[in-house]
C-alpha cells in the first residue's frame, strides 16, 4: 500500500470534498480517500501495483481540479 497527500486548489465547498473522495473511491486500487477543504490537500492509501499516483492526479485533474 501506498500514500499520497495532493495540495488541491479549486475545492470551494463540502461538495467538491465529497466528488473527489468518491470518485476516488470508486476506482481499483484505491482502498480510502479524503479530501480536506480547508487543508486544500487530498490524501489517497492506494495499491501501486493497480494504479499509479500520476493517475489518480490526473482523475483529480479531470474532475476540474488542479494539483501540486
Amino acid at each position: 500500500m501506498n500514500n499520497l497527500k495532493l495540495k488541491v486548489s479549486g475545492m470551494h465547498c463540502r461538495s467538491c470534498e465529497t466528488l473527489i473522495k468518491e470518485t476516488l473511491e470508486e476506482t481499483k486500487g484505491i482502498f480510502t480517500a479524503s479530501a480536506d477543504l480547508k487543508k486544500k490537500t487530498v490524501t489517497v492509501l492506494y495499491n501501486n501495483d493497480k494504479i499509479s499516483a500520476e493517475e489518480i492526479r490526473k482523475m483529480i485533474e479531470e474532475l476540474g481540479y488542479k494539483t501540486e
